[in-house]
């Protein structure tokens, strides 16, 4: 028999091959919330019986759709379904849904959320007013008599019972302690100099004075 009649034979007997069939199942998919999931249901197409092939295949699907699921909120189910089934590299259909215990938890998470940052604003807000009010107002008896004379112009008497100049001092003692500090530290630092080396350091900072269009100081300082 021809090669030619042996492989017409062997076609005529070779089995059909079986067509693709749907495997479906579904999983639980993390959410960006701990214990807060998708509930998914994914859907492949199988051609063959290797459950071994198959089971490997479902685990692989399952991690790549949690790993892209778990950037998205619950509430956000329609974007994480359009994102998993645009990119999957593994042809499969994934459906989304969120249960409403789920959804529930979510929206409280989310409004918990919104309302932290809200109060970090009011509270970073409060500290610019507090640091404004304490370095340009109350720290100037002439700008805070002024300040309360704009918030209170029905109480122009009580104006000259409020003590702005010792405010204005306990306003200014932490500013002028930090300085008497700093000076502390420079005079600790000249004296422990030789005499040659104190004065070239007083002439470097005369010169420094000078830079800053302060000859005054540097003249104070060279009389010293």
């Amino acid at each position: 028999m021809s090669e030619n009649w042996r492989g017409r034979l062997s076609r005529l007997w070779a089995r059909p091959e079986e067509p693709a069939q749907p495997v479906t199942f579904t999983a639980e998919l993390r959410s960006c919330h701990p214990h807060i999931a998708f509930d998914a249901t994914l859907q492949l197409w199988w051609q063959g019986n290797d459950e071994a092939a198959i089971w490997t295949t479902r685990q692989r699907v399952t991690e790549w759709a949690d790993q892209a699921t778990s950037q998205y909120c619950v509430t956000q189910a329609g974007n994480a379904e359009n994102e998993i089934n645009t990119r999957n590299p593994y042809s499969a259909r994934i459906q989304l849904t969120v249960n409403p215990q789920a959804r529930i938890a979510a929206e409280a998470i989310l409004e918990i959320d919104r309302q932290s940052a809200l109060e970090r604003l009011k509270q970073q807000a409060e500290l610019e007013r507090i640091r404004y009010l304490r370095e340009s107002v109350y720290s100037r008896p002439d700008v805070a008599r002024s300040y309360w004379l704009y918030h209170h112009p029905d109480r122009p008497e009580e104006l000259l019972t409020i003590r702005f100049e010792e405010i204005a001092e306990k306003f200014g003692e932490v500013g002028e302690s930090r300085f008497l500090l700093i000076a502390k530290l420079i005079g600790d630092f000249l004296g422990r100099l030789e005499d040659g080396e104190r004065r070239y350091l007083l002439e470097q900072l005369g010169q420094f004075f000078s830079s800053y269009n302060r000859p005054d100081l540097a003249e104070r300082l060279e009389a010293s």
